[in-house]
């Protein structure tokens, strides 16, 4: 399998996703935003990947995680998949493992960060897609 990168759109219960702000010493994308996301270790799966790195990054395990986008990384040899999920947790139940600051932050403010250059077009896809107005009104709470 080629080398690849799996993230997480994490949604709380108010409709904002988790973001990282990364440090000056984040090897790609200093000092922008983007969401939880890394390099697969040898043998790891996509969902795995996209998993261990949400735990390091945050500290929090969810549940079920679904793929949202998976494909080429724009200037990149890398392949990405991108999972979405919805969380029940609170800023507070953040424990930060990596960056600068990984805050949830209203969809109205996310695209006025200075987000890194793969970050923007896959966040404004998922606003603006069924799969995050489903984790606005879920299903089973319609």
């Amino acid at each position: 399998m080629r080398k690849f990168v799996a993230g997480v759109l994490l949604v709380d219960a108010d409709g904002a996703l988790l973001l990282q702000e990364r440090d000056e010493h984040a090897p790609t994308f200093p000092n922008q935003w983007a969401f939880p996301a890394g390099v697969a270790e040898p043998g790891e799966q996509p969902l795995e990947v996209a998993h261990r790195e949400l735990y390091e990054e945050t500290g929090l395990r969810v549940g079920e995680l679904a793929l949202f986008w998976a494909g080429p990384m724009p200037e990149s040899p890398l392949y990405g998949y991108l999972f979405h999920g919805r969380t029940t947790a609170r800023q507070s139940d953040v424990v930060l493992g990596e960056g600068r600051a990984m805050l949830f932050v209203p969809p109205a403010e996310i695209l006025a960060l200075d987000l890194a250059g793969y970050a923007r077009p896959a966040l404004t896809a998922f606003l603006s897609s069924p799969d995050y107005r489903n984790h606005l009104h879920p299903p089973d709470q319609r």
